[in-house]
């Protein structure tokens, strides 16, 4: 039995798990032609020993979901050095974190933006220095597949703290369970809406910077050119002859975040993923800490939530650094996609996602199918959020605080 058996009850979620754990080097990751990384088995390597198939998200049954919040904490939290702040996607405490972290003797492996090959990728780092290649958003999926065989091969005499997405963590916990090594290692992981296929981030950097190829590129997905709370790409890139240039997304109308927040374009496993609504399998969750309390600040504030006493230990080690409140669960997970199930129009999502992969088709053509899909009311829905992102920031946060009352 391998990681392609039939007996699977769901669809993979790209973590990439099985290629770092198999035994006999078997299993590849590359991108599927929809633009996923997706396993391969080399069928003469592979020995079905199932080793693969223990850790993975498809063949589990009984997955622990999170029934008792009494355990966990929530608190809101920033640092209080504002450079760190101004130059992390929230409050900056996955940084401060990191930093604690290799101070103690840990290996952090963590995500990284690969501008050789305009994509993310799982990286390890020993110093403060190497963290900061952690900080900003990135909204795709991560190669990991490399950076989890460092794991897989060292986990049994050196400390890591794993940062990264709950399907990854997840995957990983059962696989520290699996050998008993979980209580060495740290694992954080983050609140998730779901990840694009990557044909969605390539068409995207090829209509805006036709000439991707000859540069190299700093990408991040939730920059605070325009504050926090907003969904602004900032792209850097460095071109030999031309130098350095940069590129900022449109207020409204960005064709990413477009398509992203459509839920058509995400990974099958995204649409019913009980990975992002658990909290057993992490030590401490991080976030954003969307909702109507902090609608106003324009900095950033982290969501954290300490679910073990691993967790609630390091957090303890940086309260010193950083400014925090406890908070109620009520507060935050409504603005979140913890629990929830997107219903998705199947026929729809497979016609999106042939034309992000075909080379003929420009992004804005598939914006444009998208919106003629929808409703007359989705529309319009869709045109008075893009004409609001238009207005003052303080009038943008005036209504952003009304709507989340309206949905409290």
């Amino acid at each position: 039995m391998n990681i392609n058996d039939s007996s699977q009850f769901r669809g993979c979620t790209s973590c990439q798990i099985c290629s770092a754990v198999c035994p006999v080097g078997a299993i590849e990751i590359r991108l599927d032609r929809s633009g996923f990384y997706r396993p391969t088995v080399d069928a003469d390597k592979c020995i079905d020993c199932g080793v693969c198939v223990k850790s993975c998200y498809k063949f589990d049954k009984d997955i622990r979901l999170t029934s008792d919040f009494n355990t966990k904490r929530l608190y809101s939290a920033w640092a209080k050095d504002p450079d760190i702040v101004e130059n992390t996607t929230s409050g900056g405490i996955a940084d401060l974190l990191a930093r604690r972290l290799i101070a103690n003797g840990y290996v952090c492996i963590g995500v990284t933006f690969d501008s050789d090959n305009n994509r993310a990728v799982g990286r390890t780092a020993s110093t403060e220095e190497e963290i900061l290649s952690f900080r900003g958003s990135k909204y795709i999926q991560a190669y990991t597949a490399d950076t989890f065989k460092e794991l897989v091969g060292k986990c049994q005499n050196q400390k890591f703290a794993i940062f990264g997405l709950p399907c990854h963590i997840y995957a990983i916990a059962r696989y520290l369970e699996s050998r008993k090594l979980r209580a060495n290692h740290l694992l954080i992981d983050l609140y998730c809406h779901g990840c694009p296929t990557m044909n969605l981030w390539k068409k995207y950097c090829e209509y805006h910077l036709p000439a991707a190829d000859n540069k190299e590129f700093s990408a991040n997905f939730r920059s605070k050119v325009r504050g926090w709370g907003n969904f602004d790409i900032s792209i850097q890139s460095t071109d030999k002859t031309e130098g350095k240039l940069t590129y900022i997304s449109p207020k409204s109308g960005d064709e990413f975040f477009t398509l992203f927040f459509s839920d058509l374009v995400l990974n099958d496993a995204c649409y019913d993923c009980k990975c992002r609504s658990t909290l057993e399998y992490t030590d401490i969750r991080l976030g954003d800490f969307w909702g109507h309390k902090f609608v106003s600040n324009h900095t950033g504030v982290s969501a954290v939530t300490v679910c073990s006493e691993h967790g609630a230990n390091i957090f303890g080690e940086i309260k010193d650094d950083i400014e925090f409140h406890e908070q109620e669960f009520t507060s935050f997970l409504p603005y979140q996609s913890y629990g929830k199930e997107y219903p998705c129009d199947r026929d729809l999502r497979r016609k999106l996602l042939e034309e992000l992969a075909d080379t003929e088709t420009s992004i804005r053509c598939t914006v444009k199918r998208y919106k003629r899909s929808l409703p007359l009311s989705s529309r319009a829905k869709l045109a008075l959020k893009d004409a609001i992102k238009l207005l003052p920031p303080s009038v943008v946060s005036s209504i952003k605080k009304s709507f989340y009352l309206m949905r409290k």
